[in-house]
């Protein structure tokens, strides 16, 4: 289980500044419009407190982010919001196509 010691919390506060930033918008602004305390991201952000995992949800539906990147470093960047974005869009039998053509793209960027 993890706590306030787990360094994916820290992973995920950093998250949240990226995002709030990316968006163009604020801590109090966003936790409005999830239906949180004015400062109830100011204050998980900064370390005075925690985040339900329903609040953090309702946080990433506000900024448009999915939840799972929320705990890996680096990967909230306006590329990957934009990429993720394109793949919920893209339909099913395509997926296969775009897989292969993100692999051939890595391989020849490794070399």
């Amino acid at each position: 289980m993890a706590d306030e010691r787990d360094p994916r919390i820290d992973i995920c506060r950093n998250n949240l500044r990226l995002a709030v930033a990316l968006r163009r918008t604020n801590f109090a602004e966003a936790a409005r419009a999830a239906g949180l305390s004015r400062n109830a991201l100011s204050q998980f952000v900064s370390g005075r407190t925690s985040l339900s995992y329903a609040n953090m949800l309702k946080v990433c539906d506000v900024l448009d982010l999915p939840i799972g990147l929320m705990h890996r470093p680096d990967a909230i960047t306006e590329g990957r919001l934009r990429l993720h974005k394109a793949l919920e869009r893209l339909p099913d039998h395509l997926i296969g196509d775009a897989i292969r053509a993100a692999t051939e793209a890595s391989s020849r960027s490794a070399d």
